[in-house]
């Protein structure tokens, strides 16, 4: 990585519109509606039922370029893998509307050599017509590739683990078709190669094009939903979580949920290859 260039980069404010359509792709990008008859799920899908969006979409809206391919930046892009998300609505997102999204590489964490960096993406969504912020995201990407590039900033803390030995309050399994990440990245507009090409995929390490772990967060997103908040959206303040391996499409994820008063602990596994791809998972909730 050229660490200096990688600092000085000025992102360019993006400005993106959306509509009821957009959030209910989004949705379906996720499996919400697969049962015609969940009416608890069909406000996410359908315009006629007083449509809401789901709130992990805001991780979607004004996604950059993928700038880390330019090669000025001098990162081994195709070996880069998201590491954890995080995000805070600053108020429920809506079916549509306007946005400006502002981002800056907020920190680099240098792992040494063998170990690759982390790379801290952070996002401000702000509505376009008053200005107002509405959600604040950071992404934590793994630079397998770059390790011994430097280090700037300070990284966020640690997400919690959850305890040794603890029984999940709820669990919710969710099988993802073979199209699932094509589907996904049309939906989200992250243009991953590693998500479409068998190609880059397989120069990446993997046999096959892996999902997107912001589909398996918004996975976990639906499942909070529909355990903890069905019909209320709003109750979704924030998330977070790790990716600590690929999902590929056409697994079975089952989401395991862990009360802790307002915060839901969870994390998922892959369930045919027995591999968890989500981990340290917290979501806030509103007080009803």
């Amino acid at each position: 990585m050229n660490l200096d260039h990688v600092l000085a980069r000025h992102f360019k404010p993006i400005h993106q519109s959306y509509d009821w359509r957009d959030c209910a792709l989004y949705a379906l990008g996720l499996g919400v509606g697969d049962d015609p008859l969940d009416e608890d799920e069909l406000a996410y899908v359908y315009e006629g039922r007083d449509q809401q969006a789901v709130p992990s979409m805001c991780v979607t809206l004004g996604w950059p370029p993928l700038w880390i391919a330019e090669p000025q930046t001098g990162i081994a892009w195709t070996k880069a893998l998201h590491g954890e998300q995080r995000f805070a609505l600053h108020r429920p997102l809506s079916a549509s509307g306007s946005v400006r999204a502002e981002h800056r590489v907020s920190a680099i964490a240098d792992k040494g050599s063998a170990h690759g960096a982390l790379l801290y993406f952070d996002t401000e969504l702000f509505d376009q017509a008053s200005g107002e912020r509405l959600a604040s995201l950071r992404a934590t990407d793994f630079l397998r590739g770059d390790g011994g590039c430097g280090s700037h900033g300070t990284p966020p803390g640690e997400l919690a683990r959850i305890g040794a030995g603890a029984k999940p309050s709820a669990a919710i399994t969710y099988r993802t078709p073979r199209h699932a990440a094509l589907l996904y990245r049309l939906v989200s507009r992250d243009y991953m190669p590693i998500h479409a090409d068998p190609v880059v995929a397989r120069e990446a390490g993997f046999d096959q094009p892996i999902s997107h772990g912001l589909n398996t967060m918004g996975l976990a997103c639906r499942a909070v939903l529909k355990r903890y908040a069905p019909g209320h959206p709003e109750r979704i303040g924030a998330m977070a979580v790790r990716f600590v391996s690929p999902a590929f499409p056409g697994d079975t994820i089952r989401i395991e949920m862990f009360e802790e008063d307002e915060t839901i602990r969870f994390r998922a596994w892959a369930v045919e290859r027995q591999m968890m791809v989500l981990d340290r998972g917290e979501c806030r909730l509103a007080t009803s």
